[in-house]
């Protein structure tokens, strides 16, 4: 008898303690070491946003973590493409002024791609892209516009050759995980960076060539 009063007691002793209020002290010392332990840490999930749980004063709270996406942008220098053959002509009979310009974009190669090499988040193609006027690997035509114009002397017979102007642009794609702690306020953990080169088309380059 004397037994199970002693096992009675216990059980309500231990009942009663587990029911008590956690400290502010504890509270906070169980986030810290919960929290800022992901700070270099990849997702454990691998989705665009994940929980963690933590302990505050009155129950079990959950916090949203967020996927949030950081870009920069840095232009490289001038680069050229390779010469391409435009309007050529000549008379043997007088002068004459050869012409090279919008006139002619549908006879010639007017196209440049938007070359892209390294890495960057697939689903982010099109806000880089976007940023930058351009879809990443695509081509597109840039007009000749007013292009260029030579006198040709009598007897000789030149060639316009021209070639795309462009730069190459450094995109760094930085992926946070941002979420507010109370308490703490917000808390943004670097995912990690991923960094690729784009070609963005300036403008015609033009030079004149006997031939």
């Amino acid at each position: 008898m004397l037994k199970r009063i002693f096992a009675f007691i216990l059980v309500l002793i231990l009942g009663v303690s587990s029911t008590l209020p956690v400290s502010a002290a504890e509270v906070n010392e169980e986030i810290q070491h919960v929290v800022y332990p992901y700070e270099s840490r990849l997702p454990y999930n691998g989705t665009d946003h994940f929980y963690f749980e933590y302990k505050d004063t009155n129950e079990n709270a959950r916090v949203t973590y967020y996927t949030v996406y950081g870009f920069e942008y840095t232009k490289g220098a001038k680069k050229y493409g390779s010469w391409r053959e435009g309007a050529s002509g000549g008379s043997n009979v007088s002068e004459m002024t050869l012409t090279f310009d919008k006139s002619n974009d549908v006879s010639f190669n007017i196209s440049f791609t938007a070359s892209v090499t390294g890495e960057y988040t697939k689903k982010n193609k099109g806000t880089i892209g976007g940023e930058l006027g351009v879809t990443l690997g695509a081509a597109a035509s840039y007009s000749l516009g007013s292009g260029t114009s030579v006198q040709v002397p009598k007897g000789k017979h030149y060639t316009i050759k021209y070639r795309p102007v462009y730069y190459t642009y450094q995109v760094v794609e930085t992926e946070y995980m941002e979420a507010y702690v109370p308490g703490y306020g917000w808390h943004k953990p670097v995912v990690g960076t991923k960094t690729c080169y784009v070609d963005v088309f300036s403008h015609w380059d033009y030079t004149v060539v006997e031939s």
